[in-house]
């Protein structure tokens, strides 16, 4: 099964910036969560690792999210369960807080309009070590990293392990 418009392998990037791999994600095709497929998350079982992006209409950039223990199919669907006290209601939640939103869901049917990117990575250690850096490099509005000094010139082969 070929992978969905919204996915990119980080691999074929290795001889990217962390600026131009910032660009290229938030140039390239997005999907809207609420619309996704479970089949479109299973074709990346090539992938077992990787990270997810989270964006709105006007491609601000919400929340940077790793999948390594567990796969794109059961991870980015985790995020959105309808009950408020389920075990990983982080966005909706996060939605709730940062956005001065009261009801849980007002701030679930927000998430579920956001727009997905994904990202395939091979190695588990280096998905880990990329949600960190895009995350301090990027600053999502809803789960930014500790600024650590990244001008966006790094070369994203670098943070290969």
């Amino acid at each position: 099964m070929a992978h969905p418009e919204y996915f990119v392998a980080f691999e074929d990037h290795l001889g990217s910036t962390l600026e131009a791999f910032a660009a290229h994600l938030r140039s390239m095709p997005k999907k809207v969560v609420g619309t996704v497929q479970l089949s479109e998350l299973c074709s990346m079982a090539d992938h077992p690792n990787g990270l997810y992006f989270y964006f709105d209409d006007q491609d601000v950039l919400w929340y940077v999210g790793k999948s390594t223990s567990r796969s794109f199919i059961e991870r980015v669907p985790s995020h959105f369960d309808q009950r408020k006290d389920a075990w990983f209601n982080t966005l909706p939640k996060r939605i709730m807080a940062v956005c001065s939103i009261a009801e849980y869901t007002d701030a679930h049917a927000l998430g579920l309009s956001l727009r997905l990117v994904l990202v395939g990575v091979r190695s588990k250690q280096t998905a880990i070590r990329m949600e960190s850096v895009l995350r301090s490099y990027l600053q999502p509005h809803l789960n930014a990293g500790k600024a650590r000094g990244h001008t966006g010139q790094e070369a994203l082969s670098t943070y290969v392990t």
